[in-house]
């Protein structure tokens, strides 16, 4: 006996197209499986045109299905079973040929899924419609079907979306670490610059040696010429205090004089 489970929440509902076999409808034949209540399933199968066949299937019904398969396990493995059979593609609805020979689609037909090859298949008896049934069969039908597109459309809405959101979520994000990706560039690049900085203060400041052997260039000529200076100004007094009485005196002390200033810049010139 099946267990309590909700058929609606278990089932739901399942659209596909069953391959009409030993029928001459050049039109495709869609189902539709769907827990009518909690308790049964209904199975109906149309042209959307003038034909249609259906079946209400009972917790019982379903039980005996479960044993004419051969399908164990829990009452949800066999109706996950069932919806995966008939997902599955591979739907056929099939006639019996003497039968049509009567009425084209007067008796019933048998939709038999199977949800891979070499497992049990799946075979549900299907009533044949007739009359003004047949309309309410397949508005019922068209309706559920386009029900089951709007949903499934603002699923894959839904879905966009998202997908939007997190695209726009991706690209803030690149956007903030490029832009970390900079500043960490820009603080690596201080770091190098502090670093080299020093160094180069420290081979651009002259050390104590170079500066005193500057000074020392420098202070030699300097000397030299003070002392130069010094000696012609002495030699300048002299002359000043001499009394120079005749002119044979006073060009023996110019060319003494001469001869002084050549001797120091000889020395100035060799220091």
């Amino acid at each position: 006996m099946a267990a309590a489970v909700d058929l609606e929440d278990a089932f739901g509902a399942v659209f596909g197209e069953a391959k009409p076999e030993g029928h001459p409808t050049a039109r495709p034949v869609l189902f539709r499986a769907h827990a009518r209540s909690a308790a049964a399933l209904r199975v109906v199968a149309t042209d959307c045109h003038s034909l249609a066949w259906d079946c209400s299937l009972s917790v019982s019904d379903l039980d005996d299905l479960r044993d004419d398969v051969g399908i164990g396990g829990s009452w949800a493995d066999f109706l996950d079973y069932l919806k995966s059979s008939l997902s599955s593609g591979e739907v056929k609805l099939l006639f019996a040929t003497d039968k049509l020979r009567k009425s084209t689609g007067s008796d019933g037909a048998k939709l038999v899924a199977t949800k891979a090859k070499g497992l049990p298949r799946i075979t549900i008896s299907l009533h044949s419609v007739t009359g003004a049934t047949t309309s309410d069969i397949i508005a019922e039908f068209s309706l559920a079907l386009y029900g089951a597109y709007r949903t499934a459309r603002e699923l894959v809405s839904k879905e966009q979306e998202q997908m939007s959101q997190l695209m726009g979520n991706l690209s803030t994000e690149r956007e903030k670490n490029e832009i970390m990706q900079k500043q960490l560039e820009s603080l690596s690049f201080l770091d190098k610059r502090k670093a080299t900085k020093p160094k180069l203060l420290a081979d651009q400041v002259p050390s104590v040696s170079a500066v005193t052997l500057v000074s020392d260039q420098v202070t030699a000529p300097v000397q030299q010429q003070i002392s130069v200076g010094q000696e012609c100004e002495e030699l300048c007094c002299k002359i000043m205090r001499m009394r120079m009485t005749t002119d044979k005196e006073l060009e023996m002390l110019i060319s003494w004089f001469k001869f002084a200033i050549y001797v120091n810049l000889q020395r100035v010139a060799c220091g």
